[in-house]
């Protein structure tokens, strides 16, 4: 690989990675912050049903992205014009959104356990319009503040607001009520000020919607069959009426706030990689994995030795997570971070998608035996064996497929 451009990034960009990282930290916060509200307010059961719904939404709003998240901010870094995909994007996630919300809904009501299935719609309805974050596009087009406006403070604000409605009011079916309101403002604030300010073509806008569909399939399949291997242990566990799906509510949430900042964290650098090609590329690759390497022993290394002690704590009674199921979920947590690195860092920017696609496909393929294999033989521990195995499955072939691109010289 040769190039002429610096390794070294500008400025103004390393700010810009920078701070992307500490306002996506901040959006992963702020749910745990209403987190001991929530558990409070709703009691193991209705948090149960709120998780399932959580769960369900957020595979619902990995359909209704369509990749955007994952390829977005590659085209947003590389594109002349980068509003026009923004604007594609409107109109791919709005005809996404109006088939995906009514289906969801639909399976969130099968999957609940309450004789009142409310809890589970409506939190599946707003975590599936999560799908409409611009987050992506902040990162691509390193601007922060966009991501600050739109995404990170509306997150906070609402988690706390509806975390201390439903508490004062012992009405659990607030909190996601105001997350789903609230979470729609903000799509529709973003789309004025960010895609229809400026005068535009209609008729482009479809034609770039139509192209996207036709172009960004293989991307969308792969975020979806990846969102589901996440998603599904306790939507699994709830549809089949196991009987570890109350206990394995907290720990699956935990670890999913994990991923969830781990997702945020590499998208912050996933920009970065892309902008840059050809020996200086290589290197933003490598240094991305060298510093996710760290990041993964040491977000797996904190889950096993501080989830144990500080779930009941910060949780309240009822949400214990014993340590073996703790040390399955640190596991599980340092093989999913270094996954994403090799995958966003330097699988897709390297311009493999069909091997992207295949390592996210064991993983989908593999999710639902193992958690329902593990929850037989060992309970909630064994149910978070299972995803522990399976993604340190999923690491391997992504190892496989990446290391060649980091040897090249």
């Amino acid at each position: 690989m040769t190039s002429t451009a610096s390794d070294a990034p500008r400025p103004h960009r390393a700010r810009s990675v920078a701070l992307l990282t500490a306002v996506s930290a901040v959006s992963a916060i702020s749910p745990l912050i209403a987190l001991p509200l929530i558990t409070r307010a709703a009691g193991p059961d209705g948090f149960a049903e709120i998780a399932i719904g959580q769960a369900l939404g957020t595979l619902a709003a990995t359909i209704i992205t369509f990749g955007w998240a994952v390829r977005g901010p590659v085209e947003a870094a590389r594109s002349s014009h980068p509003a026009r995909i923004f604007r594609a994007s409107i109109v791919v996630r709005g005809a996404n959104s109006l088939l995906v919300l009514p289906l969801v809904a639909v399976v969130a009501a099968f999957a609940s356990h309450a004789d009142d299935h409310a809890l589970a719609i409506v939190s599946a309805l707003a975590f599936s319009l999560q799908g409409l974050s611009l987050s992506w596009y902040a990162v691509g087009v390193g601007r922060p503040l966009l991501s600050l406006i739109f995404d990170a403070v509306p997150r906070i604000v609402l988690n706390l607001a509806g975390a201390l409605a439903a508490l004062l009011t012992a009405t659990p079916l607030l909190y996601p009520a105001i997350l789903l309101v609230g979470t729609l403002a903000a799509f529709l604030a973003a789309t004025w000020f960010i895609g229809l300010r400026e005068r535009f073509s209609v008729r482009a806008a479809l034609a770039d919607a139509r192209g996207a569909y036709r172009g960004g399939w293989r991307t969308a399949l792969a975020a979806g069959l990846l969102t589901f291997s996440e998603t599904a242990p306790l939507s699994t566990l709830g549809v089949a009426s196991s009987p570890a799906a109350i206990g394995f509510a907290p720990f699956d949430r935990v670890l999913k706030y994990g991923y969830i900042g781990v997702y945020m964290i590499t998208g912050s650098f996933q920009g970065w990689v892309s902008s840059a090609s050809g020996d200086a590329g290589l290197r933003r690759m490598r240094r991305a994995v060298g510093i996710h390497v760290f990041l993964a022993v040491a977000l797996g290394a904190g889950f096993a030795l501080v989830v144990p002690w500080a779930t009941p704590v910060v949780l309240g009674p009822g949400f214990e997570i014993s340590t073996l199921t703790a040390l399955f979920g640190g596991i599980a947590l340092a093989a999913m971070t270094l996954a994403t690195a090799l995958g966003m860092c330097v699988v897709l920017p390297a311009g493999r998608d069909g091997a992207y696609l295949a390592a996210v496909c064991v993983g989908a393929l593999l999710i639902v035996p193992a958690v329902l294999v593990g929850s037989s033989l060992a309970g909630v521990a064994g149910a978070a064996g299972g995803v522990a195995a399976v993604q340190l499955l999923v690491m391997t072939v992504f190892a496989v497929t990446a290391l060649p691109v980091l040897r090249k010289r």
